[in-house]
């Protein structure tokens, strides 16, 4: 498998440091971000394969990320895989979905499952490439 640049955008950052830790030690270059805002900064200013993406949290949530993207660049909706523990309503989820966004994740996922879903999520964007 390929290195993957992985950004992680979630307010807890006991999660962030584990599957930022776990990705690291299964070859992948992590980035994290503990905040919406600096997490829209980092998608909009850096490169990433994929931006596992927390819906909830305070002052500027997931959700506004994935609609500020929506104004400017539908095509990097393709690499947000939102990941939630949240109890958000399934409208709002097929509501960002629609917008573009990749694929939504339940917390707490299996770190090992975690490293088979982003596998099959490079496969399939190197296949779409080609």
């Amino acid at each position: 498998m390929c290195i993957m640049k992985i950004l992680i955008v979630d307010d807890n950052k006991d999660i962030t440091d584990l599957i930022s830790k776990y990705l690291n030690l299964n070859d992948h270059e992590c980035h994290v971000a503990n905040d919406g805002r600096n997490g829209l900064n980092l998608i909009e200013s850096q490169n990433h394969d994929v931006v596992l993406l927390d819906v909830s949290m305070p002052e500027f949530s997931g959700i506004d990320i994935v609609n500020t993207i929506a104004k400017k660049d539908k095509s990097a909706l393709r690499k947000i895989i939102l990941f939630t523990a949240s109890s958000v309503a399934s409208s709002e989820i097929d509501k960002l979905l629609g917008l573009g966004v990749h694929s939504c994740l339940k917390k707490p996922m299996d770190p090992d499952e975690l490293i088979s879903y982003l596998k099959t999520f490079e496969e399939k964007n190197i296949a779409l490439q080609q």
